[in-house]
């Protein structure tokens, strides 16, 4: 495994990279912004450092991009926005692109006020499904003619309410309707396209079920996906198990109870199933201090049998 760490448009960012040394890093790429990445990329290329771009993008009124819902302005706008990522990530020598690929239901988002707002009426997760394919087809072909590989990441299908950041939120869950893992059957049979398996949002996929159905659900899912996965996104749950996401840090003491799903010697156990895979990179997304987390990274690779 290649071991990484989230960098973005922030202060700190080639400060971690240069503490961490990772093997490689993944940017939080905001679409509308790509001209204020070229320091960062500079950096990075000094540094010597791996680079995959996570995209964000959203349309003039703040909707979310959406390769899932029968809006044609919509999909159109988020498809050329992945695009001029593609772009980006061909122009800068990056390993890959990762994106989420949407839902049943439209929604704006608010930086500042640290809100999704959903709107609009909803389609069904089986048309979602079948976009998605359609959508990741095209998509898939563009990057392959850019020589970069397309990732679809797993997603929580419950939003999370104002505030992001910390546990309160997460009591305040919003139906966005986002694309439960099921439904990328199609677009992970295309050629060119591969899974990121973000820990944590996919355990977040079975809402309100027992520690032991969700433990099971995680484990069962990773390894039938095992050889389409990449990526990993290092991370957990806890309490309520209500579909919404969760950023928590690997040294929290939380991490080493049951209360995480998976938990720290559950995550080792995951990690195995990819310790002979060095196409397969992993990578901590922590709400804070990005280094000690990869450092709970190493550790737990480190400690694989």
């Amino acid at each position: 495994m290649k071991l990484g760490i989230k960098v973005g448009l922030k202060g700190d960012s080639v400060a971690d990279l240069e503490k961490t040394k990772p093997d490689f890093c993944e940017v939080w790429f905001h679409s509308g912004k790509i001209s204020e990445y070229d320091e960062l990329f500079t950096h990075i290329k000094r540094l010597r450092v791996g680079c995959g771009l996570h995209f964000w993008g959203a349309l003039a009124d703040n909707t979310l991009a959406n390769l899932c819902y029968p809006d044609q302005s919509v999909l159109k706008t988020s498809r050329d926005l992945i695009k001029k990522t593609i772009d980006a990530a061909a122009k800068n020598g990056c390993w890959y692109v990762n994106i989420h690929p949407g839902g049943a239901r439209l929604s704006r988002v608010d930086f500042e006020g640290q809100n999704y707002i959903p709107y609009g009426p909803n389609t069904t997760f089986e048309q979602s499904r079948l976009l998605l394919a359609e959508m990741t087809h095209e998509l898939a072909a563009y990057a392959q003619s850019r020589n970069i590989p397309l990732y679809i990441e797993s997603v929580p299908t419950v939003g999370i309410g104002h505030p992001w950041y910390g546990i309160e939120g997460r009591l305040k869950p919003v139906e966005m309707l986002e694309l439960p893992l099921k439904y990328y059957d199609l677009a992970l049979k295309i050629s060119n396209v591969y899974f990121t398996n973000d820990l944590g949002h996919t355990t977040a996929n079975l809402a309100g079920k027992s520690r032991t159905e969700m433990k099971a659900f995680i484990f069962k899912t990773t390894t039938e996906l095992v050889n389409q996965t990449k990526l990993l996104h290092v991370g957990y749950i806890i309490p309520p198990y209500n579909g919404t996401d969760y950023h928590g840090c690997l040294y929290y003491d939380e991490f080493k109870t049951n209360a995480a799903i998976p938990n720290y010697e559950e995550i080792k156990m995951l990690l195995s199933l990819f310790k002979n895979r060095p196409f397969v990179g992993a990578l901590v997304e922590p709400e804070v201090d990005h280094p000690h987390n990869f450092q709970i990274l190493k550790r737990l690779v480190a400690e694989l049998v």
